[in-house]
Order: C-alpha cells, then sequence, then structure tokens
C-alpha cells in the first residue's frame, strides 16, 4: 500500500512538473502587449493594410493611459490608429472616420507627452490636424520639429508625398528640407518610392526635385531613370545621358 501511496505521489509530482513547465513555456511563446503592437506597428509602416482592427480597442486605450507610459507602447497605438482612420476615410463612412480621427488626435497628444523625441509622432500630430480642418501656416512647427528630430528615418518616404502635395504654400527651409528628402529617398535605395512620389504629389516640381541627385551614387539614378521610362514618365536625371531615339530599331 505505501509502494502504492509512494507510486502516486511520484507520478502526481511528475505531472505537475509537466503542466509547470508547459504552463511556462505557453507563457514566454506570448509576446508583451507592447511588443505586439509594434509588430502591428511596423506592419502598417510597410505599407500593409487590413479590414478591421488587429487588435481590441481596450488593448490600444490600456497602451495610451498607462500610468507610467510605456514609449514604444504608445507609439504603436498611435501609428495603428493612423492606419484606422484610413481604413474609414477609403470605407467613405464619414461618421466613422470623424471618430477614427478624434481618437487619432487624442492617441498622438498623449504619445508625444510621452515620447516627445519622436518624429513620426510630430508628423502625424501634423497630418492629422491638417485633416481635421486645421491650417497649415498654424501647424508648421509641427512638420519642422518632425525634420528636426527625423530626418533620415526609414519611413520618410510616408511624410514625403503629403509634404510635396502643399510644396507651393511651405515656406523656404521647408521646401528645402522636402527636396533633400527626397533625394534622401532616391539615395538610400527606394526607388520604388521615389519613383512613385514624383510622378504622383511631386510631378509639378520634378526639375527642382531631381536637380539633387547629382550627389547620388550612379547605380541608383540609372535605377531610377529606368523605373521612371518604364512608367512612361521621363525625366532628365543628372549625369544621365538619356538613351538615343533610334526609329528603325523593333
Amino acid at each position: 500500500m505505501a509502494l502504492a501511496g509512494n507510486a502516486v505521489g511520484k507520478l502526481f509530482t511528475i505531472l505537475l512538473a509537466v503542466f509547470a513547465a508547459g504552463w511556462a513555456t505557453f507563457l514566454l511563446s506570448i509576446p508583451n502587449q507592447d511588443v505586439q503592437l509594434s509588430r502591428i506597428a511596423n506592419t502598417v509602416l510597410s505599407g500593409a493594410a487590413f479590414q478591421r482592427s488587429p487588435v481590441p480597442e481596450t488593448s490600444l486605450w490600456a497602451a495610451e493611459n498607462r500610468t507610467l507610459c510605456n514609449p514604444r507602447e504608445i507609439r504603436a497605438a498611435s501609428i495603428i490608429r493612423l492606419r484606422l482612420y484610413e481604413t474609414e476615410v477609403d470605407s467613405l463612412d464619414a461618421h466613422a472616420a470623424a471618430v477614427r480621427l478624434n481618437a487619432l488626435r487624442q492617441s498622438v497628444q498623449r504619445a508625444l507627452g510621452c515620447v516627445p523625441t519622436d518624429g513620426l509622432l510630430w508628423f502625424i500630430a501634423y497630418w492629422s490636424a491638417i485633416n481635421q480642418g486645421g491650417q497649415v501656416s498654424e501647424n508648421l512647427d509641427k512638420l519642422r520639429m518632425s525634420y528636426r528630430l527625423a530626418p533620415y528615418e526609414g519611413w520618410i518616404a510616408l511624410r514625403s508625398p503629403y509634404v510635396l502635395a502643399i510644396y507651393d504654400v511651405l515656406p523656404s527651409d521647408l521646401q528645402e528640407r522636402a527636396r533633400k528628402e527626397f533625394v534622401s529617398i532616391v539615395r538610400t535605395g527606394l526607388i520604388r518610392d521615389a519613383a512613385r512620389i514624383l510622378k504622383g504629389a511631386g510631378w509639378r516640381h520634378r526639375e527642382a526635385l531631381v536637380a539633387g541627385l547629382d550627389t547620388v551614387r550612379l547605380e541608383f539614378r540609372l535605377q531610377f531613370d529606368r523605373s521612371l521610362r518604364a512608367a512612361d514618365a521621363p525625366v532628365d536625371i543628372p549625369g544621365i545621358e538619356p538613351p538615343e531615339f533610334r526609329p528603325w530599331r523593333n
């Protein structure tokens, strides 16, 4: 009987150890919320879209309202809210878009209170203010802060078209920033982004934008030139000879 009792006790101990190990593994396999939100935010910045919120509203609210803010988490929440607003705009639901825009503006203000040195958050603050009817002239300080804090980060291809769309009304210092930013996009090899921006918001100012490309590696200038010609939007790139016109060649 004692032997049986010992055997049962040992079996229970083993099962308990296995259960505990399995539970620990399960917990460790679930990323913290700040990691989860950051992953989703990075997906947003890469250009991916989603039809509905990938995280519950309660998770975003929690990230934005902690007693001690988590910089990575609250930044990610604002980026996710940016995409949620854009999704509602695309759905043509004006009321839902207005609700999302209010939530975005509140989110980014809280985020800047936690991470005031984040250039992307300053750009979102500028962009959301304009989308809510704010005057460009009244929000240029936010745009300047964005450029000052994040002149060459990986997401600048997101900022560039919005700035070039209002190039004509910008003061000279921000026009210069916009031109240098475009050159940086080509210099870092983001050729498809640069071509998309130039053919879109930058087309009216294409000569001013490409004038600074003489400092860019020849390889990237050639790629950019080929990309534009393939899109039937040729532009004279500094240091690149246009192809010779030979009508007799097929």
